[in-house]
């Protein structure tokens, strides 16, 4: 079996949920096939049906929505078209009329291009029907689920994780609301930082700058769908990085000196970082030109520095704040406790309260002690590089404690450490469970024995014969 780039975490004879499990390897976790077997191959039937099927049952639900819209509004409650969604309809038919300068920053400057970009193709599509409209975000969603199944199936090897994972997705009742009643940003989003997640994983195992070309990608097509795809890129370069340094190249080789390390790492950073501003020049260039400022988003920056909502949000009526205005009003127990707040509320509060059900949720937190327990350590770095994206949003959930944004962050992570449980603590669970099933069956195999068989009290005493009745 070919041996991956930083293939140390685990120590061979691993117990993995293969296809004949419990199975035992003498591999890293996540080395991938050489050429996938026909069984394997046989797998993709239930990815396709699962991809259709989820595909079919949002599609209806869109359907329904779209035909009580009326009756919704009628009683206050949100509809497919709400105010963001305006938004993002306005934009798009600018984009209809052939006007690409996004003069729209003016008024929306924390509207991100990319959303509204495929609005306006769906519009085209469909003469703007409403049907059309939402099925960007049910085919985003059906996309997120194949690329889910095909990334941890690379991963770890094993379909039947795969398969787990997936249908945890397409069982999630928060996304499959935004992708049948809102026209929102979140199933774009989370797909694109999907594929972000698959391509860091890759690059530390395989260490190969495909991989890491591919994440600037990503990254940059998720930023120009929400703004704080910029805290993401930062945390996912930042941590590759220390991870390519500090990593060594091959399992129980001595590392290179560090300034060659940092002269063969450096280059391909930078190559990585120009990619990735060529693809998000539709944000940046506008805002460059309109405002001054690359990375202009309006009142959002308020939120880093106050505490109410209305503070944040009303801006105009209020001037700009920053750092100094919070300074000068709060103290560290204030810090402390606005990180505590955050951190409870975004990582805890928020998931639970949106699966409703929290299965992926409680696999995914078994997968991050997983990983720091036992490994594998690129699993350790992805548990940095989602940490780190999420300290804004940490920082900010008490201004602006709304759910979208938060777990759209959280929620690309989920299957992916929910993987590394199934596939490490899971499977050494199933053997543990499975040797004690198998004593128990001893015991009652032999309990069953021992009183089927009567005791020798009460056979009846064979007759002794006699020599004559023996000789004959």
């Amino acid at each position: 079996m070919r041996s991956g780039r930083f293939s140390n975490s685990l120590p061979g004879g691993t117990i993995l949920w293969i296809k004949d499990f419990p199975r035992t390897v003498a591999a890293e976790l996540t080395d991938a096939l050489q050429k996938p077997q026909k069984s394997d191959l046989r797998q993709f039937r239930f990815l396709v049906l699962l991809m259709a099927l989820y595909f079919i049952v949002t599609s209806v639900y869109l359907v329904i929505n779209i035909r009580a819209m009326d009756a919704r509004a009628a009683q206050g409650r949100e509809t497919l078209v709400s105010t963001d969604s305006q938004h993002y309809l306005e934009f798009a038919h600018r984009f209809l009329q052939g006007n690409f300068t996004m003069d729209y920053i003016r008024q929306a400057p924390h509207r991100e291009p990319l959303y509204p970009f495929a609005l306006a193709v769906a519009s085209k599509i469909g003469n703007g029907n409403l049907f059309v409209l939402g099925e960007v975000n049910v085919a985003a969603m059906t996309l997120v689920i194949g690329s889910v199944y095909l990334g941890v199936l690379r991963l770890f090897r094993s379909a039947r994780i795969a398969m787990i994972c997936a249908l945890c997705v397409a069982g999630n009742l928060f996304m499959w609301r935004i992708a049948g009643e809102r026209l929102l940003t979140e199933p774009l989003y989370v797909l694109f930082l999907v594929w972000a997640i698959i391509a860091f994983l890759q690059l530390l195992r395989e260490g190969k700058t495909f991989w890491l070309l591919l994440a600037a990608v990503s990254l940059g097509l998720a930023y120009l769908t929400r703004p704080n795809g910029i805290f993401g890129a930062a945390a996912c370069f930042a941590v590759l990085l220390l991870a390519e340094t500090v990593m060594p190249s091959r399992f129980g080789e001595r590392p290179p000196p560090l300034s060659r390390t940092l002269l063969r790492l450096i280059p391909r950073y930078v190559g990585a970082g120009l990619l990735f501003i060529v693809v998000t020049i539709p944000s940046w260039l506008p805002r460059l030109i309109y405002f001054e400022d690359p990375l202009y988003t309006g009142y959002l920056t308020n939120f880093l520095w106050v505490d109410t909502y209305h503070l944040a949000h009303d801006f105009g009526i209020r001037p700009r704040y920053s750092w100094h205005d919070y300074a000068a009003t709060h103290n560290l127990a204030d810090v402390i406790w606005r990180l505590a707040y955050g951190s409870c509320n975004v990582c805890i509060v928020l998931p639970i309260g949106a699966e409703k059900l929290p299965i992926l949720f409680l696999l995914s937190v078994a997968g991050m002690c997983t990983a720091l327990k036992m490994g594998p350590r690129e699993f350790r770095f992805l548990l940095g590089f989602f940490l780190i994206q999420l300290l804004p949003l940490i920082w900010t959930s008490m201004p602006n404690p709304n759910t979208r944004v938060p777990y759209g962050s959280t929620f690309p992570f989920e299957p992916f450490f929910a993987g590394c449980f199934l596939a490490l603590a899971g499977a050494r669970t199933w053997e543990k469970l499975t040797g004690a099933l198998g004593v128990v069956r001893q015991f009652a195999q032999r309990c069953l024995h021992h009183f089927s068989t009567p005791p020798d009290l009460f056979r009846l005493p064979r007759p002794r014969l006699s020599e004559c009745e023996m000789d004959r």
